[in-house]
């Protein structure tokens, strides 16, 4: 028996913090996560903040430019 299902994608990131942050500013984001561990090991407190900051800096992006396509898209109509 055949079936159409999708194949199940393959999850490599945990929020995607560090991947929308080499997206954007072009560059691997394996140094950044390097970074965040080391900067665990050194202070965990400050890392984890500012790794919390970027996740909520990524996400407003991402919320602004879904509602700023949606307001040309019906600009266009």
């Amino acid at each position: 028996m055949q079936t159409n299902a999708p194949a199940p994608q393959k999850l490599d990131n945990l929020f995607g913090v560090c991947h929308a942050l080499g997206g954007a500013f072009g560059f691997n984001p394996l140094y950044l996560r390097i970074a965040i561990v080391f900067g665990i090991l050194i202070n965990f407190e400050v890392t984890a903040i500012l790794y919390a900051a970027a996740g909520v800096a990524v996400l407003s992006a991402h919320l602004l430019s879904k509602v700023t396509a949606r307001r040309d898209a019906r600009r266009e109509a």
